[in-house]
């Protein structure tokens, strides 16, 4: 008998709550990936050029910055913004 543990198949129930585990977790996702032996990336995107990554920060994700239409509302007949 061997004392060796042996890892549960990817398919199995067992080995799907793991995948989901390694998955949430980054620090579990690059020992994965170090072991497999394949660079851990933590942006993940097509376009993985150092041009990419470098200016990453400075992308504005908001198509546009206009101001959202105000509705006037009533309060007991009157308009809350007219005294």
């Amino acid at each position: 008998m061997s004392n060796k543990h042996q890892p549960p198949k990817r398919n199995s129930a067992e080995g799907k709550s793991l995948e989901k585990i390694v998955h949430k977790t980054p620090f579990l996702k690059k020992m994965r990936a170090q072991s497999h032996g394949e660079k851990y990336n933590e942006i993940v995107s097509a376009d993985n050029s150092q041009q990419y990554k470098d200016n990453y920060d400075k992308i504005q994700w908001n198509k546009d910055k206009t101001e959202k239409p105000k509705f006037r509302v009533r309060v007991n007949g009157k308009y809350t913004d007219e005294e």
